[in-house]
């Protein structure tokens, strides 16, 4: 150790001479120019030690290398004795020097790997190596797109108002945008329009020529619109459900003159059979006569009750037996339905009603069944069965028609003009 110190003193002790040498020339030259004479003119310079001698560094090494490998394990020791004499890598891996790529006697022959790792030169413009390049090719701008778009919906969206004219002809198709969630309606020209669709769930309400709809979600609406009974006349209505107001829609089908005449004739019908029904409806809301039971609910009980009476024997209140029965009123009901012989064989008669008693009698093979829809009529009131409806071969029973005494009368009493033809 004492020996290492000495080595490294006389190093600092050159370094320093050497550095006082050089200091000391300088401040000789500027003495010459500088009439002040130095300051460390007087200075005794110090000796320098001799030279250590190469076999005692050696003799330090070795020492320091003993005094490492005893605190260092075997393993690590070796290795590194290995690494120093060239016979393992510091893995301590032993290294072949037949190798190809470590014995250059064994390279000849093989082919060569350059790797480029230089960078090419970077060309700025405006220099002489950026002329000798092509010039590039210019990319054309890409306009962006906005994920979730449809270029259908935004051309729909743009035809949107809040009240739209469509015309179309039969069997055309148009697409129309409508509010989501919100009710719109669609005016047409029929009597009574026909929405055919195949989306069942979306809220759709017909009032005669108008539509309403609510769509409930943005799926588009297929319609088929048409005058209720006249296919002719369907056109096809694609609803595109937007977030917008409500749409009020005139649909004008623009039908030949074929076809609108076809369909004057049709309205027309269809008027008349309304106004037919509507009369009738009005006639059983409204009875002409007080005392009609075929127009006032009141009397049903008053006359299954007359029929009850004359069932078991009696002659209701108000009644006379008659005596004669005209012939053409003898058979009253339709012997193709009926099936079976029947006769009235008593008729009983008050100041507004008449009361039939029918015989009726199965003369054939099999049972047959007694229906009171067959012996319905214009002026007939009501019909019973009281006794058995099924009759075997050979059995009879009655039937009970109570009649509109007035409505018989009025019938005779009513003026016929003989008719021309044969065919009426």
């Amino acid at each position: 150790m004492n020996q290492i110190k000495i080595r490294k003193s006389s190093a600092a002790l050159l370094l320093a001479i050497s550095f006082v040498a050089q200091l000391s020339a300088n401040e000789q030259n500027v003495a010459g120019d500088i009439p002040v004479s130095p300051i460390n003119l007087e200075r005794i310079p110090v000796s320098e030690p001799p030279a250590i001698d190469g076999k005692v560094a050696n003799a330090i090494d070795e020492a320091m290398m003993e005094a490492v490998a005893k605190s260092l394990p075997m393993e690590s020791v070796q290795t590194a004795k290995g690494v120093s004499e060239g016979s393992v890598d510091l893995y301590g891996r032993p290294i072949n020097n037949n190798a190809v790529g470590l014995n250059p006697a064994l390279m000849q022959g093989v082919p060569q790997v350059r790797t480029e790792v230089t960078p090419p030169p970077l060309t700025l413009p405006g220099t002489a190596a950026a002329n000798l390049v092509a010039p590039s090719t210019p990319i054309e701008a890409i306009a962006p797109q906005i994920a979730g778009r449809d270029p259908v919906i935004d051309k729909v969206r743009k035809n949107y108002k809040p009240h739209q004219e469509v015309k179309l002809k039969p069997g055309r198709s148009e697409l129309i945008p409508v509010a989501t969630g919100l009710q719109n309606r669609i005016a047409t020209e029929f009597v009574q329009v026909e929405v055919k669709t195949s989306d069942a769930e979306v809220p759709i309400d017909v009032d005669g020529g108008f539509i309403y709809i609510t769509p409930m979600s943005e799926a588009p609406i297929g319609l088929m619109i048409g005058e209720a009974g006249m296919p002719k006349t369907m056109v096809s209505l694609t609803l595109m459900p937007l977030d917008v107001p409500p749409v009020m829609v005139d649909l004008d089908v623009q039908m030949s003159a074929e076809l609108k005449q076809e369909h004057q004739t049709f309205k027309e019908d269809r008027e008349r059979i309304a106004a037919q029904e509507q009369r009738l409806e009005e006639i059983r809301q409204d009875p002409v006569g007080i005392n009609d039971p075929r127009t006032n609910s009141k009397h049903v009980d008053r006359a299954s009750s007359i029929l009850a009476e004359v069932a078991n024997g009696e002659i209701p209140q108000g009644f006379d037996l008659a005596d004669k029965i005209p012939e053409e009123e003898r058979y009253p009901c339709d012997i193709r339905r009926m099936a079976m012989y029947h006769e009235v064989g008593q008729r009983l008669i008050s100041g507004r009603e008449l009361i039939d008693v029918v015989r009726v009698k199965n003369d054939i093979n099999g049972f047959r069944e007694i229906r009171e829809e067959f012996c319905l009529g214009d002026d007939v009131i009501a019909v019973g069965v009281f006794d058995r409806a099924t009759l075997a071969p050979g059995e009879d029973t009655e039937l009970y028609i109570l009649r509109d005494k007035l409505h018989m009368e009025k019938l005779k009493s009513t003026r016929a003009r003989p008719r021309l033809t044969t065919t009426n």
